[in-house]
């Protein structure tokens, strides 16, 4: 006799294993039948593997006993490997009947049927798992976690299907806000909290029991106190009352590092692996530090960045430096490459029209190179047409060897002209699109620099220079060229009075020649040869 009851969502109204063996038991008796043992077991027929479900079939294979007794088909299984075994040793009448209430499965039995019924079982498992997985996402995406609530809280149990909430739990909810406000003071230890609360407080699980220590770490592990919870490696926004703030938890976190407990890295901190210490060569990192005032109770976070001190051969001195601080310096370094926006306007658009003439001499420049391009071609094809001439025969007017040199000779500089026209067709526009994109970033990359987040502020570092050091509480950054020679270009003392009183440039601005002055800075030579420098400066 094989009895089974799943806490699975498919067995949850099947009957219990007590229900299924007083049925079975009179069929026993109606039938006559000798049984040799009964396997009872609370198992999900889901996978392969039950063990008393495997006892029974080596009883069987073995000869102890040649029949079995169960409520249903799909009590025996709901996997296509257990189903195939029970129809395989039913055919091989290794088994001589399957009973159940109402229907016995003989080895001379239509084998269809009973695959059907088997494949429907499974069939049923696969729908339901789909189901499920279906009305969990849309829970959590309503902000409701799924599974049993931590202690603190309940679920609700009486409502609707796919909309039960998470209640706060009136008895033990403040009892457990005081185990979190111990755990703030950074005065005792999760050993310490957790005997607290079990001994003095009386404080129990919804199942009356103690909370363990491993328990109470889980515990204060557990972001669903914060107001969010993790589903499938997504973290989602909780509907349900947050017990402490985010704020909160994050020191909570920390404080728990402290104690040995490695604190999960969520988030990407500034400027990380891109700044090097001079003194040691090591990298300078960021950490985070969270200190609760004991007035008013609010936590202030602290941002700061020092060596990491991973050389053990040479011995560093070099002290930390708040983020501010570090933050005006990389500040200072964007005001002295940044472009006035008056002045980007009007510098893009003189390049646009200096593009123009450009252009047609470029034109100039592409037809004498196709001309050339031409005249390879025909040189090629009299080399050819000279090889395979009747007149050569005898290869006496031009041998293999020199048909072959010459013809690799011509090929090679066909190859070099059409590379030299491509070049000529695309460069000037090349040039014009990285020039404007450069002086975009420059008028602009401070102003990204300052509202940017974290991932922002380093990537913008990155792209202004290389070779960044810290000594001393000074960061010195090696300015990529272009960068650098805006820089030179902007020590203009025109460009340095815009800054200040963007007015005057408006002014200058229909004269022009405090523009061109600076082009000339720029170019060397002067505004008529400004565009190929300032190819040269993209």
């Amino acid at each position: 006799m094989y009895l089974r009851k799943s806490t699975d969502a498919e067995d949850r109204q099947v009957q219990s294993i007590e229900d299924q063996r007083r049925e079975l038991a009179y069929e026993v008796t109606r039938r006559g039948l000798n049984v040799v043992k009964t396997f009872g077991e609370s198992k999900s027929a889901k996978q392969p593997g039950r063990p008393m479900y495997n006892e029974m079939m080596a009883m069987l294979k073995s000869g102890q006993a040649d029949a079995i007794i169960c409520w249903k088909l799909n009590r025996l299984s709901r996997n296509p490997v257990d189903g195939g075994e029970i129809q395989w040793l039913l055919q091989q009448e290794v088994m001589k009947s399957i009973i159940t209430p109402g229907r016995e499965y003989l080895p001379t039995d239509n084998v269809l049927m009973m695959a059907v019924e088997l494949g429907m079982a499974n069939q049923f498992i696969i729908d339901l798992s789909k189901d499920v997985t279906r009305g969990m996402k849309s829970k959590v995406e309503k902000g409701w976690r799924p599974g049993k609530a931590p202690i603190g809280y309940l679920n609700d149990k009486f409502g609707e299907k796919g909309n039960k909430v998470v209640f706060v739990d009136q008895e033990r909810f403040s009892l457990v806000r005081k185990m979190w406000d111990l755990l703030l003071t950074d005065n005792y230890s999760v050993m310490q909290i957790k005997r607290i609360a079990t001994e003095e407080w009386g404080l129990r699980t919804s199942e009356g029991k103690k909370m363990s220590v491993n328990g109470t770490y889980k515990m204060l592990n557990n972001m669903f106190y914060c107001g969010e919870f993790m589903y499938k490696s997504t973290i989602y926004q909780g509907k349900h009352k947050p017990m402490i703030t985010k704020e909160e938890f994050d020191l909570a976190q920390t404080i728990l590092g402290k104690k040995g407990k490695p604190r999960p890295k969520n988030k990407r901190l500034p400027f990380s692996g891109v700044i090097k210490c001079a003194e040691c060569g090591g990298m300078i990192v960021a950490e985070e530090k969270h200190k609760k005032n004991k007035t008013t109770g609010k936590i202030k976070q602290y941002l700061y960045h020092h060596c990491s001190h991973n050389r053990r051969d040479i011995e560093c001195h070099q002290k930390s430096i708040e983020h501010s601080a570090l933050l005006k310096q990389v500040t200072d370094y964007l005001d002295s490459i940044t472009i006035p926006e008056e002045f980007l306007h009007w510098a893009i658009q003189v390049l646009r029209d200096q593009n123009l003439v450009e252009e047609y001499d470029r034109n100039i420049i592409v037809s004498n190179l196709q001309d050339n391009y031409n005249s390879c071609l025909r040189r090629i094809d009299n080399l050819i047409n000279l090889y395979i001439s009747p007149e050569n025969a005898k290869k006496e007017m031009i041998t293999e060897e020199e048909f072959r040199g010459q013809k690799s000779s011509l090929v090679s500089e066909k190859g070099r002209i059409e590379l030299e026209i491509r070049k000529t067709e695309t460069r000037v526009d090349d040039w014009l699109d990285l020039t404007e994109k450069t002086f975009n970033f420059a008028t602009y990359a401070k102003h990204w620099f300052e509202h940017g987040d974290f991932e922002t502020k380093t990537h913008i570092l990155k792209c202004i220079g290389q070779n960044f050091y810290f000594r001393d509480g000074k960061l010195s950054i090696e300015l990529q060229k272009p960068y650098l020679t805006l820089k030179n270009g902007l020590e203009n003392e025109i460009l340095k009075i815009a800054r200040v009183e963007p007015s005057v440039l408006c002014e200058d601005k229909r004269k022009n020649s405090h523009f061109q002055t600076v082009f000339s800075t720029w170019s060397g030579q002067g505004e008529s040869n400004s565009c190929h420098q300032f190819g040269k400066l993209g």
